[in-house]
């Protein structure tokens, strides 16, 4: 009985610690300011303060099928086979609380990304956030 609830109770804390951790990055416009933001990878969400508002939404990894069908009268050939594949390039929309929009490119991998957001008037902002720093 105490060996089931040993193994029980290192379960849960083996699964309390393998919960996503927000990963906070920044955005560095034209001029050197930089404005912090965090992606939430717990329902793919992504938020940052820009000049005061803040800006929130989703962001989506890039992924797809490729379907290949066999050629018919060849019997050496395999049949129909359908291949899954996923990337770590997300898009993000984001809408600030006045009404303004950002999207954003970034390719994200762990606590790591890098990218950029841009505005319809046309201001760029690089997109980083390393996971390495951001723990200390």
């Amino acid at each position: 009985m105490i060996k089931i609830l040993t193994y029980l109770l290192l379960v849960v804390v083996a699964s309390g610690c393998a919960a996503f951790k927000p990963v906070p990055f920044q955005l560095v416009d034209s001029e050197s300011k930089i404005q912090r933001g965090t992606i939430i990878q717990d329902g793919q969400r992504i938020e940052v303060t820009v000049d005061g508002h803040l800006f929130s939404g989703f962001y989506i990894f890039a992924s797809g099928a490729a379907i290949s069908q066999a050629m018919y009268g060849r019997h050496y050939f395999p049949g129909d086979t359908i291949t899954n594949f996923y990337s770590n390039s997300a898009r993000a929309h984001l809408t600030s609380d006045n009404g303004q929009q950002l999207n954003c490119e970034f390719l994200f991998e762990s606590a790591r990304a890098i990218g950029q957001c841009r505005t319809p008037a046309g201001a760029v902002f690089q997109l980083s956030a390393d996971g390495v720093s951001a723990s200390k």
